[in-house]
């Protein structure tokens, strides 16, 4: 027989996945059968259903990209999503690809925010793309390294030396993090992206 820690945890992971699915008559079902104590979401944290739909969001913006415009065949781009928070980052050719960028982005749902950082430049080289990865491999390391530190809530991205940071932290983590981020051999330049909670 199952504990309530069990069913309370499997039906936390089961709810997404019927609500993605078109579930939701079977989520009452289950929900009816649960115990009457309450789920209690904790703050700074995406849900399944969120990560998915992040992920779609990243998938989409670039093939929509590519279908809206040849020209972004030879660019350099860059979509992360988190929390329905989207930085573009990376180089495009023209001024108008830019823009086309934030209204491809801009029709898909789920999207809450659009930070477009697209370069209007040639396509950064193979070796600054490696030492990007680099420096986001030192930030990330310090961050889940130091428990004060929200390290799995926080997404790093680095682009031609500039560092971004994303994801759902306090004012004083953001303020920490960024700091820190500062700090590391390589960064150009810092730039928060964070959704702040209380």
């Amino acid at each position: 027989m199952m504990t309530f820690q069990t069913r309370r945890t499997l039906l936390a992971l089961l709810l997404p996945l019927l609500f993605a699915f078109g579930g939701a008559a079977g989520c009452t079902q289950i929900l009816v059968a649960s115990e009457t104590n309450t789920i209690e979401e904790k703050p700074g944290e995406r849900t399944f259903a969120r990560r998915i739909a992040d992920e779609s969001i990243e998938i989409k913006a670039v093939v929509n990209m590519h279908a809206a415009d040849k020209g972004f065949d030879s660019a350099h781009l860059v979509v992360v999503s988190y929390n329905g928070y989207v930085l573009l980052a990376g180089q495009v050719s023209t001024e108008a690809l830019k823009s086309k960028a934030t209204q491809v982005v801009r029709e898909l749902r789920e999207v809450r925010r659009i930070y477009n950082e697209l370069e209007v430049a040639a396509p950064s080289s193979a070796m600054t793309r490696t030492s990007d990865t680099w420096i986001t491999t030192k930030v990330k390391t310090w961050l889940v390294g130091k428990p004060a530190t929200p390290g799995l809530r926080t997404k790093v991205v680095t682009e031609n030396g500039v560092v971004y940071l994303m994801g759902m932290v306090t004012a004083e983590e953001a303020d920490r993090i960024a700091a820190m981020a500062a700090d590391i051999s390589g960064v150009q330049r810092v730039v928060r992206l964070f959704e702040l909670i209380d």
